[in-house]
């Protein structure tokens, strides 16, 4: 799949296969940030991520770790990132940990349950864009949370595994 726009994964993610699933990030505010605001985001289809995997699959691909990319995959909808993760399952049975980015916006609108069944289905780490722990530099920034937010989403990840 050619990738559009930067590549930008945690460099804990540097061995692992990065499968894009959207491009640029849902958010795309943050004062600070470079790395998207030429893209319009938008979520690549279900097709086009399912032939992605059949490519690596038949080129005797079957990566133990997998980021989903770009800016902030969990974003997307619990029946998308489903349906993404039972085709990683089906096609990658070594896959073990499924990481992505995500925002303190996009833990507020997942459930607790919903939280608990993506940890279920795989889903290890989420790497969150906090950037600071000082509220008026998180206005300053045009985040969209503040430090409590930020912690109490933190907690509910954390208890759903």
């Amino acid at each position: 799949m050619q990738y559009e726009g930067q590549i930008c994964r945690p460099p804990m993610e540097r061995s692992s296969y990065m499968l894009p699933v959207a491009v640029g990030c849902s958010y795309n505010l943050c004062t600070f940030c470079t790395l998207f605001k030429h893209l319009k985001y938008r979520e690549i289809p279900m097709e086009q991520i399912e032939t992605e995997i059949l490519r690596v699959k038949e080129a005797g691909g079957n990566p133990k770790q997998i980021f989903l990319g770009d800016g902030n995959a969990f974003g997307m909808s619990m029946e998308r990132l489903l349906r993404i993760l039972e085709l990683i399952h089906i096609h990658f049975p070594a896959c073990t940990e499924i990481n992505m980015d995500a925002t303190v916006t996009n833990l507020r609108e997942k459930s607790d349950t919903e939280l608990k069944r993506l940890f279920e289905e795989g889903v290890r780490n989420l790497y969150l864009g906090i950037e600071s722990g000082c509220d008026d530099v998180l206005r300053f920034m045009k985040k969209d949370h503040t430090l409590t937010e930020a912690y109490r989403e933190i907690e509910r990840v954390k208890t759903a595994g």
